[in-house]
């Protein structure tokens, strides 16, 4: 797992999707400043926390295991370029930290034994410390470096002169392309080293197999350096001739090689030899070397450290055991002389599967078949010494590496899409054909709706609810009031009359008569049953009637009475629920 910061604010984490960056790469190789290349979304919360040349980025490989987490720092740098696309996606480019001796700059001095540095600055191991001196004297703290460890053989120097060069410049044309090493930035209790030494890395013990991990194979042979004859020249025009046995002839020369290459002379100026016997020493051993061929491989390989943090890192630099008969490659377990150099790292921090390494080698031999000669008599050897344990242990390392590849197709997938995530597009195709997994269609035409464990509706996870389409109840209507027209019908009210004084009355006081009213609800007039409407009789009388009225009334049905529209505003898409 990868764990990306820039002055100590999160990048990246794979825990939290808002720390999130895209296609984050990394390239690693010797002598050379390395590049960090990643995309960053404009919502990220530290988008504009990156500042050009100024902030530092650090990616670090996180191992996590019972004893809680590990952390190997991969890469530190700063950013150099920030590109932005239509829809504002950054891309940043990074350069790693031995760019800072670009900054400096190496202002006009002479050193070595011919100069006022004599017995000060006149080795080539004194010089470069000098150099980095001058480097720390021109910059901010961030830009220093400790001198760390310097092991590359130690050359007196008689004159060194700088003019205004860059420090990475000078130091590359004059250091690293005349003397055996490479420069590592390491740090060390939070300080940062600049170490010149002649190993980088470490010796690794993960072995690199044909038809395991191995995935391609380089070979490229080099004749234009071959030099069949020299002509050495030495301080004061000293030549060869009257070197002790010698023929008297001013140069040297391997027959074997001019059989094969034909005549090739190239004078060579050995400066500081004044001894004739001396310089056709020396012009031997450096004959030695210009008749061979160069021949270099290069192998690309995936460290299954990447799927299995049991398996041994391969680190930039690093020593790797390459077996391969089917191209002539068997290194000799524990003999370092057989292994190849990581020259290059190039980590795919999202899929660590593309992640690839190039191991290096380079053959000096005096023709190609006697370089295939020398491979198969290391073959024979090996085979010879440790077939047993080859045997015993080469199914074992292949199922566990063939094991390993799968898993590392899906460490990405496992990682950000578990068990129990769900896959949102506008494709159709099933995320078991892009990722592997089992997956099944998941909230088919539902919208998903946030877990509130405060609200019994959305409680619990994968709880569903809510209706298309509703039809409303009575209790679900607004309160309201209606308004109509009633249309009344008068009737002739029917009662009894009581005569108490008898007064006008043909009838006793306290008898009784039915008769019709002569209006709704009049009772100052009443004419009695079987009497004429001209006489009428009130004073005295009490109208105890028993009546009714009748009453009619229209209403007009209004309303279908059908369901109502119930949805929110909606975008369609394809979801997928991983299940295994």
């Amino acid at each position: 797992m990868y764990r990306i910061y820039c002055d100590d604010k999160t990048l990246h984490d794979v825990r939290d999707e808002e720390y999130q960056l895209i296609t984050p790469k990394i390239s690693l190789e010797l002598n050379k400043t390395g590049s960090f290349e990643f995309g960053i979304l404009p919502s990220h919360p530290h988008v504009n926390d990156i500042k050009k040349l100024k902030s530092r980025l650090k990616v670090y490989d996180v191992d996590i295991s019972d004893s809680g987490e590990a952390s190997r720092l991969l890469y530190c740098g700063r950013s150099i370029t920030d590109q932005r696309d239509f829809e504002y996606t950054g891309r940043i480019t990074c350069e790693g930290e031995l760019s800072y001796l670009l900054d400096t700059i190496q202002r006009p001095h002479t050193y070595g034994s011919q100069s006022g540095e004599i017995h000060k600055a006149d080795t080539n191991i004194a010089i470069f410390k000098r150099l980095i001196e001058e480097h720390n004297s021109q910059v901010e703290k961030e830009k220093q470096f400790e001198i760390g460890i310097v092991d590359i053989d130690s050359v007196e120097i008689k004159t060194l002169a700088t003019n205004y060069e860059t420090t990475w410049d000078f130091i590359n044309t004059n250091f690293l392309e005349k003397y055996e090493g490479y420069l590592r930035v390491r740090y060390e209790n939070n300080v940062r080293y600049l170490d010149y030494v002649k190993q980088y890395g470490k010796v690794s013990t993960q072995v690199i197999r044909f038809g395991e991990n191995l995935l391609d194979f380089q070979k490229y042979v080099k004749a234009e350096d071959i030099k069949t004859a020299i002509i050495p020249i030495g301080a004061n025009n000293v030549t060869i001739k009257t070197a002790s046995g010698h023929d008297g002839k001013d140069y040297v020369f391997n027959q074997e090689a001019v059989n094969l290459y034909g005549w090739i002379y190239r004078k060579v100026d050995f400066s500081d030899i004044t001894d004739p016997n001396t310089l056709l020493e020396k012009a031997q051993e450096y004959l030695k070397k210009s008749i061979n061929l160069a021949i270099t491989i290069e192998l690309t390989a995936v460290d299954l450290h990447m799927v299995d943090v049991d398996i041994d890192s391969i680190g930039l630099g690093d020593f790797i055991p390459c077996v391969s008969q089917y191209h002539g490659l068997l290194s000799t377990l524990g003999d370092v002389s057989t292994y190849y150099l990581v020259s290059k790292y190039e980590i795919d921090l999202e899929n660590p599967a593309n992640t690839k390494i190039t191991l290096g080698k380079t053959l000096s031999v005096l023709s190609e078949k006697m370089a295939s000669n020398a491979n198969l008599k290391s073959d024979i050897r090996t085979v010879a010494s440790s077939m047993e344990g080859i045997k015993e242990t080469s199914k074992e390392a292949y199922d566990k590496s063939v094991e390993a590849m799968k898993v590392a197709q899906g460490i990405t997938f496992d990682t950000i899409y578990p068990i129990g995530s769900i896959y949102m597009s506008i494709n159709d195709t099933n995320p078991e054909k892009l990722f592997g997994g089992t997956w099944a269609a998941w909230g088919t035409g539902r919208v998903p709706v946030g877990v509130d464990t405060s609200d019994s509706d959305f409680s619990t996870v994968e709880k569903t609810g809510g209706e298309k389409t509703h039809k409303l109840s009575t209790d679900e209507l607004a309160s309201h009031k209606h308004s109509t027209t009633v249309n009344i019908t008068e009737k002739q009210l029917i009662g009894t009359v009581h005569n108490f004084a008898g007064q006008g009355a043909d009838w006793g006081p306290g008898n009784t008569v039915t008769g019709i009213c002569s209006a709704s609800g009049d009772d100052s007039a009443f004419y009695p049953s079987g009497t004429s409407k001209t006489t009428k009789y009130k004073d005295g009388f009490k109208i105890d009637a028993t009546h009714s009225h009748a009453a009619s009334a229209t209403m007009e049905n209004a309303g279908g009475g059908n369901a109502h529209n119930n949805m929110q505003p909606y975008i369609t898409c394809y979801m997928w629920k991983r299940i295994e």
